[in-house]
């Protein structure tokens, strides 16, 4: 649809065909097409909006409306006159052609249009021109053809509204800042935007000037044409040209400087001569008022448009309907549309009467056919409108409502009857006799009878139904003519009945458990209906948590205590239903009964689940310190013994006790951790066969039969018996009825862990019972013992009471139910996940019915997380290591019940004799040597835990470190870890017998003048040396060291370092005063009492000797501060110096601003800009030269500037001088005359003087003979144009008396014709060479008068500019966006590119080509007007004609034709056409036609196309920078990544230096263990053998584990204990360690020193490769960045290198190939760095081998061959263990069986830490199993 705008942009004046005068009037409505507009918009024919408007176009400014007025031109002309006469009181015609009113712009195509232009009066720079339009048309574009110079400034508004607001269509001027600075001059960013253009508005042509608008830019895509804004933009009534300023030359500056009262100023408002005055004449070359030379003057005015339909209409008529005998001018655009589409107004706006089925749109493919619908009535109607909700209701189907229906219809088609009525189906829809009465009853229908107006169908009251009306609704009853409703609802429960009520008597069917009149009730036990919206259910009360089955009618049960939920069948908050097996009693808890059987006299030598050494040791050990034993709620608990009497004792016999070899014996047993018990309570009891338990049973809540479990674990795989019997103690409440159980027999599977009595027993809720139960074996069975666990009592369910069964709404009793549900015997299952998922809700269920509802948690307050607990079984949160249900004690092995839980009692093992610890305060049980809370210390005067040794301190004292065993506040003024030396200050040998003295230096060490840190005695010489502290020197340190100073003769003075911030020589003994420590000799260039400051003259940090000479420049500082031979003074601190007034800089070494001339002999001098003609004051620093406004010059800007002159004060005004032709200065500066140069004349020096060439600047001078011809010439021109007045016009007859003296004037005529062709030059030839440059310019006169006289050769230069300026800007931007460092990638091939550019040059060239062909054609055919307008002009008489006729008659017009359009177009007309072409026919160009318009059109059409293919080019070009975008990125990060390893190789080669550090200390460690006296020799030779057995490492990870190995060593070997075997033994150990050393020597013979070397060697090769990649990486890098610089430097010269069209492909190539070097390099780089980086790895872990040892060889590698380097190591290697025999030859004495010693104590140690390792799983199992039972069985309450 953007068609319809463009093609008003791109559309030729002539695709309207202009109208013959002759033709007949223009009819009221043209003719309409049968199809104008075929599938698209309907587009009106553009023209010239101008054209019949006269009336309606109007200019604020005419000259000579009033009277004639005087007006002048510039430059010259062929005549001598340059002032003329406007007289416009009345029209133009041939014979006043001195009018130029405003309509004399309306362009008329007649062949004499430059005679007749418009003018404004002289002067006045505020004009306008106005054209009122009669309606609303489609602007398209104006174009404005100037006479004079193009204005200054301008601009052009429109007006949608007739005039009563305005917009600005776009401004206009040669400096768009100055004229209109608030408006934008950037080009336009959208369509719509406001902008200043400046390319219309400069003094370039003087005449002939175009000022073209667009309404619509082509450059930007129209996505919508009829969007409010683009409408806004191309739809007008009014269109106005405002003029706001005249472009001048700057003379009237000049006037008005001379004279400022001229009251012929423009500014003036005051002129006080009349300006309808005629003026005096004067002669034409008398200077006049410079205004008067500048006006506005146009040519023409077009303005292209059409009429505006809004796309529904393609021809149109007069607004006002016209008259049928008035002609229309031709060409006229008409304004009022002839409207299709079935649209109507004068713009097509609106839809046609009856057409409103659908809503109006803009024309246009998108909408069709869809655009104002007609309405579909029915034939009911005639008239209709449009309702957009009914449109949008319709989907888009229909939007016309009807208006005043008839024949009894109604709706918005008229598609409906009226009430009452309905339509007959046996007739049509418009039948107007269709609509027939309704007939319906009045019982059942709606007011009286209504019907549905299409069927017929009655309409129903509301609870009415049928056809007719006649029968209720269904749930409704009683149909009644009286009821509004017809029929009343049914009451029915509509859960409660089934179906509807009876429609007559309204009565309801009830469900099956529903009852009552209206079905809302539910029968006994059941619930629902009501308010609870559901049907009826069965209660479902639980048969253990409810009192019974029936519940309330919203279907709550009545719940037993405690029990909460509709069923009652959870306990409430804080409650629980205890477990089944909830009546569980401990067997560590029961009584021992008699035993039936021998005890045995020794424990059974094994058991599967206690180590008989371990627990007995541990019993023992706890009896020895004074507790028993004994199990308390689950718990064994230590308790003190103490004394008792014989009821005590005997109660304690009772007691199940915890040793082996009784009857029954107690075994504690705790899971370990991720361990599940299998066990209840603190453990099991290990029965003899025939003993037995008594369990006691007193806290049963209900009366009820009672299954019994017993729970245990067989020692062997025989079966085991157990008889019950029950002794009943105190009896119930009578529920059991008195009976008696009896004895029973159960047997023991020795493959189960539990069995359950045949037959329950009763037991009475409040009684107190004994369960005795003893244990034998069957006749065949083996083993003694069985393990008892437990005793459960067990409520037995009964069939009868059916608790699994849920209830059945049917009463269906099924006695078996609950064996059918395997219930029976729930809680008797071991395993609680084999039980049935249908039975899991029995347990909560019996244990409310057994416990008359649910218990209380009870959780304890301090060792739970809160006060509940879960719903079954109760079992409490518990804290941290806190146990039991109710949470209310310590787990096993922890301590310290509390707010936080309990801690862990951590005991030790290797100090304790046990893992448990007291439960209060956690003390764990020491060893004797041991103490603290963990027994993890030894005791006072011991170390070495867990060994504990007696501190060996020589007798001096008690005390020593409990690690490392070295001895504490020794006495007798010893110290170190044995007490074996002096203390600081004091000599001695305390360990020979000699005591510690104290030191004299010189004064003991409690005085105040001791000034040693310790001291020596020479027991020869007997003397006494002091060691010195720091700054102090002499025998007795009485003296200050050299660089230290104090006076030591006051109490307590020491010697202090002289502050001299290090810049003295310390080693100076005169460098500071001894005494007071003042600096004396300096260094550094500093000075100062602490030599603090620097030197005069220098500057910088005295304290880190960076003291500097000063640099200051000495002709920017202060004379004063820079005295001759020596340096300038400047700030000690910052070195700034201190300048001079001007100077400025750290180093005053330039002038700042406003000041110049450092060089100067005062120095910097002031600017002194002139402030009124300079930018500023700041001027050059070098030259002075001040910064001066464009019109002025100078140094201070207070002259006239280049080409200007005036008075500076006042004002400069431009010379406008050709700086080519003049010389310097160019004008004069009082008067402004330019100074031309020797061959340039003219008064702006812009043309050869005569007598030279024409060709300036050059004006080359002519031969001496040219200047004699040229004034002659000049002279005969001269007077033929004088006598030329004379010749009278073509038609006047003269009388007879003066043909005689024509005759003679004629004969005069012919000789000066003969003496002007002397020069071998015709006149028209002369003249032609004078005025080229005018003719150039007057090229589109030759053209067809009917075309619109736009230069298109001009119009395609300007849009070629245009294109060459943004490819210009395109080519800045892409250099720009370039980054500063590129490497092009792959980019489009730059073959496909080259060819395409060499495609678009060679047609442009071709176009410009046949541009100038018709140009030399146009210019011929001027010669050949001019020609003839010359002979015109010489012929005054009918017989001088005559030749002249002939020679008219000889010119072909045909000739004309071909130039022009491109054939002669005489007498076929359908080819290229031309000027003979008939009216409707005439054309000019075509396809195939090369005269100069079809070329001009095809060189216009070359360069749109040429502008999109450079577009295209561009955009490719802005891929391919994309990509050498991506390029460089890509190689950037390569830097990066080779950075990054580079970085990475540093870091590894920096801690590959920190473990070779790390290797020397430990072999110095090695070293210094070896020579040191006091190890055992033992412990040398197990260090030696463990060095030798150490494989040479290969990777990092060996050096560190081997170099933690012998640190091992070495640590452990610091802890020996010294020798404890007799000299004796250790002369026998000698032979043995002679041959063991003799071992160790030949092991270090046979060390392979070869391969070591090869390892040393390898490794530094590898290193040196390493450091050889290093450099090859950061050479490449180097040459990755050069090979950057160079693309990037590529890419700058990318825009010179594609106007060289033969060198691009190679530079293209080149640079291809260039980048893919630079590619692979990178990838070069990249795996070079990372090969280095491997290898640098590998490196270190090869250099990290190398130890201490091997130094020596590495440095000798280079000078030495590998052989000598190995015998010299194997001859060091053999040295070295020589001496090692040596060292162990000395400690021989010190051998014995040490070794056969440590082998034995790390056996036992072996041993040890084995028993310890079983006892604390056996103390881990109690835990567990102690834990678990006490969690799922133990009773809070009593």
């Amino acid at each position: 649809m953007i068609f319809i705008f463009l093609i008003a942009l791109l559309q030729p004046a002539h695709l309207q065909a202009p109208q013959d005068p002759q033709v007949a009037p223009v009819p009221l409505v043209p003719p309409v097409p049968e199809d104008p507009c075929p599938g698209g918009p309907c587009t009106p024919q553009l023209g010239d909006l101008m054209l019949g408007r006269a009336s309606r176009l109007s200019a604020s400014s005419t000259c000579g409306l009033e009277a004639p007025q005087d007006y002048c031109i510039l430059g010259y002309l062929q005549e001598d006159q340059k002032c003329f006469v406007c007289d416009s009181r009345v029209p133009f015609s041939y014979s006043q052609t001195n009018s130029h009113r405003i309509e004399n712009v309306i362009a008329t195509f007649h062949p004499d249009w430059k005679t007749k232009w418009w003018q404004s009066e002289n002067g006045v720079h505020q004009v306008s021109i106005q054209l009122d339009l009669e309606t609303l048309f489609q602007f398209s574009h104006l174009v404005l053809t100037f006479k004079s110079f193009r204005p200054a400034a301008m601009l052009v508004e429109r007006s949608r509204d007739f005039g009563r607001t305005w917009k600005v269509y776009r401004y206009f001027a040669e400096d768009c800042s100055a004229h209109f600075p608030a408006v934008p001059s950037d080009p336009a960013s959208s369509v719509d935007d406001v902008v200043c253009d400046g390319r219309y508005s400069g003094p370039e042509p003087s005449t002939d000037g175009e000022v073209v608008l667009k309404a619509l830019d082509p450059v930007f895509h129209i996505e919508d044409p009829y969007s409010p804004n683009i409408q806004d933009l191309i739809t007008v009534t009014n269109l106005r040209v405002n003029f706001t300023r005249l472009f001048t030359l700057g003379d009237t500056l000049l006037r008005r400087r001379r004279d400022p009262q001229d009251p012929r100023d423009p500014q003036n408002p005051q002129d006080p001569r009349d300006p309808r005055d005629p003026r005096d004449p004067r002669d034409p070359r008398d200077p006049r008022d410079p205004r008067d030379k500048y006006y506005y003057s146009l040519y023409s005015m077009v303005v292209r448009g059409s009429c505006f339909c809004n796309g529904h209409a393609s021809l149109c008529g007069p607004v006002d309907g016209g008259r049928g005998d008035v002609f229309q001018e031709p060409g006229m655009v008409q304004g009022r549309c002839v409207c299709r589409h079935h649209t109507a107004g004068e713009n097509c706006e609106r839809c046609a009467d009856f057409h409103h089925d659908s809503p109006w749109r803009p024309g246009g493919e998108a909408h069709g056919a869809d655009v104002c619908r007609r309405c579909d009535c029915h034939g009911h109607s005639d008239s209709c409108h449009f309702d957009p909700a009914r449109y949008r209701a319709t989907g888009g189907a229909s939007g016309g409502v009807c208006d005043d229906c008839r024949h009894d219809r109604t709706g918005p088609q008229c598609e409906r009857c009226r009430d009452f009525l309905y339509r007959d189906p046996t007739r049509a829809e418009h039948d107007p006799q269709a609509c027939i009465p309704c007939s319906c009853p009045p019982a059942g229908s709606r007011a009286g009878g209504l019907c549905d107006p299409r069927t017929g169908r009655c309409s129903c009251k509301q609870n009415v139904d049928g056809e007719r009306c006649d029968r209720c609704r269904t749930g409704f009853y009683g149909l009644r003519e009286d009821d509004p409703d017809g029929c009343r609802e049914c009451s029915c429960h509509p859960l409660g009945s089934v179906g509807s009520c009876d429609q007559l008597t309204g009565a309801c069917q009830c469900e099956r458990w529903a009852t009552g009149g209206r079905c809302d009730r539910c029968v006994d036990g059941f619930w629902g209906l009501g308010s609870s919206g559901s049907r009826c259910s069965p209660c479902d009360c639980d048969t253990g948590g409810a009192r019974g089955t029936s519940c309330s009618p919203d279907g709550q049960c009545d719940c037993l205590p405690n029990m909460i939920g509709r069923r009652c069948s959870d306990p409430a908050p804080g409650y629980f239903l205890p477990s089944l097996d909830y009546f569980l009693y401990e067997a560590e808890l029961a009584a021992p009964l008699p035993s039936r059987g021998p005890a045995p006299s020794t424990p059974p030598p094994s058991s599967s689940l206690l180590n008989p050494g371990v627990l007995p040791q541990c019993e023992q050990y706890f009896r020895d310190q004074g507790y028993d034993f004994r199990v308390s709620e689950g718990r064994v608990v230590l308790v003190r013994r103490t004394r008792s009497g014989p009821r005590r004792r005997r109660q304690q016999r009772s007691g199940i006790p915890l040793d082996p070899g009784q009857a029954l014996q107690l075994i504690p047993r705790g899971a370990a951790p991720g361990q599940t018990a299998t066990w209840t309570g603190l453990g099991l009891v290990r029965v003899l066969e025939g003993a037995g338990l008594r369990f006691a049973v007193d806290n049963l809540p209900s009366s009820l039969e009672y299954r019994v479990l017993i729970r245990y674990e067989p020692e062997s795989p025989s079966d085991w018996l157990a008889s019950l019997s029950v002794v009943t103690v105190l009896p119930g409440d009578g529920g059991c009825g008195g009976q008696s159980a009896g004895s029973q027999t159960v047997t023991l599977p020795g493959n189960s862990r539990g069995a359950v009595l045949g037959s329950p027993v009763c037991l009475d809720a409040g009684g107190q019972y004994f369960l005795d139960v003893v244990f034998s074996r069957r006749p065949s069975s083996d083993g003694s013992h069985i393990l008892v666990d437990s005793m459960d009592l067990i409520p037995s369910v009964e069939p009868s009471q059916d608790f699994c069964s849920p209830p059945d709404p049917a009463p269906n009793p099924a006695p078996d139910a609950s064996r059918r549900s395997r219930c029976v015997g729930l809680a008797a299952d071991l395993d609680p996940q084999d039980r049935d998922r249908v039975c899991d809700g029995l347990v909560k269920s019996v244990s409310a019915r057994v416990h008359n509802g649910a218990t209380a948690c009870r959780c304890n307050v301090i060792g739970s997380l809160g006060p509940t607990c879960s719903k079954v079984g109760g079992a409490c949160e518990c804290k941290a290591n806190v146990i039991g249900r109710c949470c209310d004690r310590c787990a096993p092995l922890t301590y310290g019940f509390g707010a936080d839980g309990c801690q862990r009692c951590d005991c030790d093992p290797r100090g304790s004799a046990s893992n448990l610890c007291h439960e209060v305060g956690g003390q764990c049980a020491c060893r004797p040597e041991v103490t603290g809370r963990r027994c993890d210390r030894c005791q006072r005067g011991l170390w070495d835990f867990p060994r504990c040794r007696p501190c060996e301190c020589n007798g001096r004292s008690e005390e020593c470190d409990g690690q490392s065993g070295e001895c504490a506040q020794c006495r007798e003024h010893t110290t170190g870890g044995r007490c074996d030396r002096c203390e600081d200050g004091y000599h001695g040998d305390p360990m020979s017998g000699r005591p510690c003295q104290p030191c004299l230096c010189p004064d003991v060490q409690s005085g105040e003048r001791f000034f040693a840190t310790s001291c020596r005695y020479d027991a020869q010489s007997l003397s006494l040396s002091c060691v010195c502290m720091e700054g102090h020197t002499g025998p007795r340190c009485d003296r200050c060291s050299p660089g230290f100073y104090g006076d030591l003769s006051v109490p307590g003075a020491r010697c202090q370092e002289c502050s001299c911030n290090n810049n003295i020589d310390p080693a100076d003994g005169g460098a500071c005063d001894g005494v007071t420590g003042r600096c004396l000799h300096c260094l550094h260039n500093t000075t100062g009492p602490r030599c603090q400051h620097c030197r005069p003259g220098y500057y910088g940090d005295a304290a880190d000797q960076g003291c500097k000479e000063c640099s200051c420049d000495r002709r920017g500082t202060q004379v004063t501060q820079c005295p001759l031979g020596s340096p300038c003074f400047c700030d000690p601190g910052t070195g700034r110096c201190p300048c001079r007034t001007g100077a400025a800089g750290h180093l005053c070494a330039e002038c700042e601003d406003g000041y110049w001339n450092l060089d100067g002999v005062s120095g910097c001098q002031p600017c002194g800009c002139d402030p009124a003609n300079s930018v500023s004051n700041v001027c050059h620093k070098v030259t002075g030269q001040c910064p001066c406004r464009p019109e002025f010059g100078g140094r201070q800007c207070d002259e006239c500037g280049e080409n200007h002159f005036g008075n500076p004060d006042l004002q400069c005004v431009s010379c406008d001088c050709n700086l080519d032709g003049t010389e310097r200065p160019a004008c004069d500066a009082e008067t402004g005359e330019c100074r031309c140069r020797r061959g340039v004349a003219g008064i702006f020096c812009d043309e050869c003087a005569p007598g030279f060439d024409s060709a300036f600047p050059a004006c080359a001078a002519c031969h001496p003979c040219t200047a004699l011809w040229a004034e002659s010439v000049t002279d005969v021109r001269w007077a033929a144009r004088r006598m030329r007045d004379l010749v009278p016009r073509r038609g006047d007859e003269p009388p007879p008396a003066r043909r005689r003296q024509r005759q003679r004037i004629q004969d005069i005529r012919e000789s000066l014709d003969s003496l002007a062709n002397l020069t071998a030059e015709s006149r028209p030839r002369v003249e032609r060479l004078e005025e080229l440059h005018l003719r150039i310019r007057t090229v589109k006169d030759s053209v067809d008068p009917n075309v619109i006289r736009i230069d298109p050769s001009r119009l395609l230069n300007t849009e070629m500019d245009n294109i060459q300026l943004e490819a210009g800007t395109l080519l800045d931007r892409l250099r720009t966006a370039v980054p500063p460092e590129t490497n092009p990638g792959p980019t489009e091939p730059p073959q496909e590119l080259l060819q395409e550019i060499q495609d678009l040059h060679g047609s442009f060239m071709r176009d410009e080509k046949r541009l100038r062909d018709a140009g030399r054609a146009l210019e011929d055919s001027m010669d050949t007007r001019q020609d003839l307008r010359h002979k015109l002009g010489l012929n005054g008489t009918t017989r001088d004609l005559e030749p002249l006729e002939s020679k008219v008659h000889r010119l072909s017009v045909g000739h004309l034709n071909r130039q022009v359009c491109g054939e002669p177009g005489l007498e076929d007309c359908s080819g290229c056409g031309g000027a003979l072409c008939g009216p409707g026919r005439r054309k000019c160009g075509g396809p195939a036609c090369d005269g100069a318009l079809p070329v001009s059109q095809d060189a216009s059409e070359t360069a749109e196309r040429t502008r999109d293919r450079i577009a295209q080019v561009q955009s490719r070009l802005q891929e391919s920078q994309t990509k050498v975008s991506e390029a460089q990125q890509a190689a950037q990060d390569t830097n990066y990544r080779a950075q990054v390893l580079q970085d990475r190789i540093h870091l590894h080669n920096h801690t590959m230096e920190g473990e070779k550090k790390k290797t020397r200390e430990l072999v110095q460690r090695v070293r210094v263990f070896l020579t040191d006296d006091l190890v055992p020799p033992d412990h040398i030779e197990r260090i030696s053998r463990a060095v030798l057995s150490i494989p040479l490492p290969g990777s990092v990870d060996q050096v560190q584990t081997v170099i933690r190995l012998i640190e091992d060593l070495l640590q452990n070997s610091t802890g020996s204990r010294p020798d404890p075997r007799t000299p004796e033994d250790r002369t026998r150990a000698v032979p043995d360690l002679l041959e063991e050393a003799g071992r160790v020597r030949k092991r270090a013979e046979n060390l392979n020193v070869h391969n070591i070397l090869q390892d040393v060697y390898r490794a530094e090769t590898v290193q040196e490769d390493a450091n050889n990649q290093l450099d090859r990486a950061s050479r490449d890098r180097d040459r990755t960045r050069v090979l950057v610089q160079q693309t990037e430097d590529r890419l700058e010269d990318l825009e010179s290198r594609l106007q060289n069209r033969r060198n691009l492909l190679d530079e293209t190539e080149r640079l291809k190939t260039r980048a893919g070097q630079n590619a692979e390099t990178a990838r070069d780089a990249r795996d070079t760095a990372e090969d280095a980086l491997a290898n640098a790895v590998d490196t270190q872990a090869t250099l990290n081998v190398v130890m201490k040892q091997f130094d020596d060889l590495k440095q000798k590698r280079q000078k030495q061959k590998e052989e000598d380097e190995a015998g010299e190591r194997v001859k060091n290697i053999v040295d070295e263990a020589e001496d090692m025999r040596r060292t162990v030859e000395d400690k021989l004495s010190q051998l014995g069986d040490l070794e056969t010693r440590f082998r034995d104590l790390d056996q036992r140690k072996q041993q040890k830490a084995a028993q310890v390792s079983e006892l604390l799983k056996v103390v881990a199992s109690l835990r567990q199993e102690i834990s678990s039972r006490a969690e799922g069985f133990a009773v809070c309450t009593s």
